[in-house]
């Protein structure tokens, strides 16, 4: 019976040990509740992310596409305002034409009982149209561009005859053969004019003033 007793009291665990491995135990369990809920938490706020990354990208997608219809507007009123100002302008050319055409007509049917008078009316006629090309021009913004007796800029002017002058001192045009017109700051077409350029100067031959000087004293 003292052996057994003995035996007994050996396989039995000791008070303290049980209590520890209880209080791991617990530990273990508390740490994994601990990493759920922050796992959960993660889950959670890694969900609200992606909805908001889908949000913007809806957002973004409708941006795209407004900002693509607005382009398009954009450019089709872009396109309707020149087809109205080129409208305008066709408008215009087209009564000039008309005036054109009605000063053709009295040519060919001038009268030869007095032609002196005929000539005038048409000449007087054709001034009018000329005006009134002019004043259409100038509506649109379309300007003569200043050329005779200014100084030759090759940004205005193509120089089509160049002689050289002794009365001027810079590059300047002398004869405007074609007119030039610009659109603001925007050359229509340059003006075809004659330039003048300064003569070069000839250098005064001083050597042979001192020789004519020495020839007359001898």
């Amino acid at each position: 019976m003292k052996h057994g007793e003995k035996h007994s009291a050996r396989t039995e665990s000791p008070p303290v040990q049980k209590e520890e491995i209880q209080t791991a135990e617990e530990q273990c369990v508390e740490e994994n509740e601990k990493l759920e809920k922050e796992i959960s938490a993660q889950d959670e706020e890694i969900m609200k992310l992606n909805k908001e990354v889908e949000t913007l990208k809806d957002l973004l997608q409708r941006r795209q596409a407004d900002f693509e219809n607005f382009r398009k507007r954009t450019v089709k009123i872009q396109e309707e305002y020149k087809k109205l100002a080129i409208k305008d302008f066709a408008c215009d050319i087209l009564n000039i034409s008309d005036d054109l055409s009605r000063a053709i007509e009295a040519s060919d049917n001038i009268s030869s009982a007095d032609p002196s008078s005929a000539k005038e009316s048409l000449a007087e006629g054709v001034k009018i149209i000329a005006k009134r090309m002019e004043e259409t021009l100038k509506k649109f913004g379309i300007a003569e561009i200043e050329s005779e007796n200014k100084a030759f800029d090759p940004n205005y002017h193509e120089a089509i005859e160049i002689e050289s002058s002794a009365d001027i001192q810079y590059d300047t045009v002398t004869k405007v053969y074609q007119k030039g017109f610009k659109l603001d700051e925007y050359v229509v077409r340059t003006a075809k004019v004659k330039v003048s350029k300064p003569a070069p100067k000839p250098a005064a031959d001083a050597c042979d003033g001192g020789n004519g000087k020495g020839d007359k004293e001898a």
